[in-house]
């Protein structure tokens, strides 16, 4: 069966990608590059954007003509309170992608040598709860962003400004009650963007 031509553009082609060989390929073919949620800022500049961009040369196209789609994990509220249950489920999530032995070079380079391999043990021990202990708030600093839900949308541009075409609220659908204040949130960010 062959449907013939399609009366429609060619769709766009995103690709997830972590390690330099796969940003490179996404560089050159694709049209847009989903990074790993643990991807601090100084992994994006230090592997994500050259690779990229050395990809997308290969293939005659800018880093601009790729999409750098960045999940950005967040603890927010308006009180310590509010901020203290979404802290521990960010440093559960963090623990769960931690465990990835094919990451760790992304911790080591962050200043969090063996973070790695101590959540590997806690995991191998069946230790969830100490899995996540091994996150600690220093690595929330840089993993995360925590901030008041008035200054989220300054806090995430800043840190993401020059390198994410478009942000995903990692965490803005796990609590249902939420959801409108993320959904502001990314308005707030769509706004700035479109004025930029």
């Amino acid at each position: 069966m062959e449907p013939g031509p399609i009366d429609a553009p060619d769709p766009k082609v995103d690709i997830a990608a972590v390690n330099p060989w796969m940003l490179r390929m996404a560089g050159e073919v694709a049209d847009g590059v989903h990074i790993h949620p643990i991807a601090e800022p100084g992994y994006l500049a230090r592997h994500a954007m050259p690779n990229i961009a050395a990809g997308a040369a290969k293939a005659g196209r800018t880093p601009s003509d790729i999409a750098v789609i960045v999940p950005a994990m967040t603890i927010v509220g308006d009180s310590a309170h509010e901020r203290d249950k979404e802290r521990e489920q960010v440093r559960a999530s963090l623990a769960f992608y931690g465990s990835t032995p094919n990451y760790a070079f992304i911790w080591d380079e962050a200043g969090f040598e063996g973070t790695t391999a101590r959540i590997r043990e806690k995991q191998k021990a069946g230790d969830f709860a100490g899995m996540a202990a091994q996150i600690t708030d220093e690595h929330l600093a840089v993993f995360a962003t925590e901030s008041t839900w008035d200054g989220l949308a300054d806090a995430l541009t800043g840190k993401y400004a020059g390198i994410a075409t478009r942000l995903v609220l990692y965490n803005a659908l796990t609590d249902p009650e939420r959801v409108e204040r993320y959904g502001e949130v990314a308005r707030q960010i769509s706004r700035r963007s479109a004025a930029a």
